[in-house]
């Protein structure tokens, strides 16, 4: 990595904004069992054992397949079956591990209690799920959606006009919601949330990533599947458009990567690492350091705004 700027204090500035970016290596699919395909970049890949996932890569599971993914923090999610999943979304906040977003099916949360880390965050088109420690199972559907506390604790984030309320959830009790409806905790799990529950979630599955961290497994192409259904989703939901690659984007990274500032890979999002090099450019030619693509930006890296 290499910062032009003549003085030490832009140096130690622009060090201090790639912090962030460079805190946790990205999670990895440490499980992959029957038919399901990763879609990043507008392209479709194979979520084989071993491949690492960036920021908007969307996982569809087909019906018989189930897939676990894990953080270097020690959390786990699981996929099962007919599921689709965005991981970290690129508008996310530094203060939450994501917020990744469940579009549809069933996913297992489960993170470990640490001191001082950050809570673990899943979105979905009915609720927003927030946990420090513990672990959650949810179902989401077209109309409805739930989460049951296995261990620990949560909150239920429920959008309430232009702010969101927090519903506690502890151990043993279900959120659940339908429509436009507020929201309801219960006691327990109902029979049809237990009887339709992923096999795989009823196990504590030991964690695989110690000795997979250390393999470089590049995603094989799925050749049988259509990336564009997974634009269709990210279309479909106002908080995933952000996952939509953008060809002025594209350039930008491509730019700020020839000039030393590293942004991850090239995909058209401006996610964290993105944001990142964007403010430590800024940073070093006097510019604000926003983290946006703003006109002045894209003039000094000499690209016009084809948005």
């Amino acid at each position: 990595m290499q910062y032009r700027s003549p003085v030490c204090g832009a140096v130690m500035a622009a060090l201090v904004l790639w912090l962030p970016a460079l805190r946790a290596a990205p999670p990895m699919v440490t499980i992959a069992e029957g038919k399901s395909a990763l879609v990043t970049g507008g392209a479709a890949y194979l979520p084989g054992a071993g491949v690492r996932l960036n920021p908007c890569d969307v996982v569809h599971t087909g019906p018989q397949a189930f897939v676990q993914v894990e953080f270097e923090d020690g959390g786990k999610i699981e996929l099962g079956h007919d599921t689709r999943f965005v991981f970290e979304l690129p508008q996310g906040e530094e203060s939450v591990v994501g917020p990744h977003f469940l579009i549809s099916g069933w996913a297992k949360v489960t993170v470990p209690k640490r001191d001082k880390a950050r809570p673990y965050r899943v979105d979905t088109p009915h609720f927003g799920l927030l946990t420090e420690g513990g672990v959650a199972v949810l179902r989401v559907a077209d109309n409805d959606g739930e989460f049951f506390v296995e261990q620990g604790s949560a909150f239920a984030l429920v959008a309430a006009g232009a702010s969101v309320s927090r519903v506690a959830v502890a151990a043993g009790r279900t959120f659940s919601r339908k429509g436009a409806e507020r929201g309801t905790v219960t006691e327990r799990a109902n029979a049809a949330f237990v009887q339709g529950m992923p096999r795989a979630f009823r196990d504590s599955l030991p964690s695989l990533l110690p000795q997979l961290k250390a393999r470089d497994v590049p995603a094989r192409r799925a050749n049988d599947y259509n990336p564009n259904d997974a634009e269709t989703w990210l279309k479909s939901v106002p908080g995933l458009r952000a996952c939509l690659g953008d060809v002025t984007v594209r350039t930008a990274q491509e730019a700020l990567e020839s000039r030393g500032f590293p942004v991850g890979p090239i995909d058209g999002i401006v996610g964290r690492r993105t944001q990142a090099a964007l403010r430590a450019y800024q940073q070093q030619r006097g510019l604000t350091p926003s983290g946006a693509l703003d006109p002045d930006t894209l003039r000094s890296l000499d690209i016009a705004d084809r948005r």
